[in-house]
């Protein structure tokens, strides 16, 4: 009897030696423990397809901060307003309401939600890429993410879809006159048609995807676009001329969610802001390598005319009134930081 109460003592004591260090990983939080954290998910919201730099660049982000924070946070990337059924307005509206946690939209959309956004696509105010970095990397971008944090939304760094081409299958334009009657389709910003009532053409609205079968159909004669969308939206198979004009320089915005960005870390902030800066800078990159190839591309199948500096200064002129007509509208103190002389 006393061996085997020996032996149930000893079976008791090794149990609880088992059990003991089976149970310290959990005490410290560490194996344990670590299964129990959940990532979080984010998701951003974008308007172009997955060809795009724009999608190259959400794609870098999402690389980075997956990485840096070691899988606690996943960024879902949604291309094409797909959260917002295509809607652009209706995108940003959803990060300034915190409904999505992360975006990439052009300033020319912000202008809906803040007409002094438009600052920043005024017509031949930043006519050099140089200028460009110069620019969103100084004043002009300071200025412009604090005009994104009065509106509600965390700015965190810039991209850029490049500048705004015409193109058209009525003729080629070289200078103001050949604009003359030409039904063209702009962005629904209302300086974009005021510029081309100006310039003399014919100028409406619509919705991007409509565009390729109005062009199609000889609803319209032309459109304006970065090289990248003409060429990924195949454009060159209903139009016939390409002017080169370099008339908006059209600057993208990475940005959280105030909801969003208040959740996180002073540690996080720090991976998150760096992450934007480093994966827009990427974006920008291959987005000029794009248009190099772009360009070469369309000078294949369209003809493409250079419009000299002389005549894009007499278009610039004749611009004029609506810079005279946003003066107010935008603000002088902030035209000046661009640049602009009355």
């Amino acid at each position: 009897m006393k061996r085997i109460l020996a032996l149930l003592m000893v079976l008791v004591m090794v149990v609880g030696v088992f059990a003991g260090c089976s149970s310290k990983p959990a005490e410290e939080g560490s194996e344990g423990a670590a299964e129990e954290v959940k990532a979080v998910h984010l998701k951003m919201n974008q308007t172009t397809n997955e060809n795009s730099t724009w999608y190259l660049g959400a794609s870098k982000f999402k690389e980075i901060v997956e990485e840096k924070t070691n899988g606690k946070y996943i960024i879902d990337i949604f291309p094409s307003e797909q959260l917002s059924g295509g809607n652009q307005v209706k995108g940003l509206e959803m990060v300034q309401q915190g409904i999505t946690d992360l975006d990439i939209h052009s300033t020319i959309i912000y202008t809906i939600m803040d007409p002094k956004f438009t600052v920043v696509n005024m017509p031949w105010m930043i006519p050099t890429y140089e200028e460009a970095d110069a620019m969103m990397a100084g004043e002009g971008g300071d200025a412009i993410f604090e005009l994104a944090r009065e509106n509600g939304i965390v700015p965190l760094a810039f991209g850029e879809s490049g500048y705004r081409q015409i193109t058209n299958s009525v003729r080629p334009i070289t200078e103001a006159a050949d604009l003359e009657g030409i039904k063209l389709r702009v962005p629904g910003i209302k300086m974009f048609v005021d510029l081309f009532d100006v310039l003399g053409a014919n100028p409406t609205t619509m919705n991007f995807a409509e565009v390729f079968t109005s062009l199609q159909q000889g609803t319209i004669d032309g459109q304006e676009n970065p090289l990248d969308i003409i060429k990924s939206s195949k454009l060159e198979e209903v139009q016939e001329y390409l002017s080169l004009w370099n008339y908006v320089y059209d600057a993208l915005l990475m940005s959280a969610s105030t909801k969003t960005w208040e959740m996180l870390t002073d540690e996080e902030k720090v991976i998150f802001q760096e992450a934007a800066t480093e994966a827009m800078n990427y974006q920008k990159e291959q987005n000029r390598m794009k248009d190099e190839e772009n360009l070469a591309y369309l000078k294949e199948n369209m003809e493409v005319i250079e419009v000299s500096p002389e005549k894009i200064a007499e278009f610039k002129k004749l611009a004029k009134p609506v810079y005279e007509s946003y003066e107010e509208i935008i603000g002088m103190d902030l035209l000046e930081t661009f640049g602009y002389e009355k």
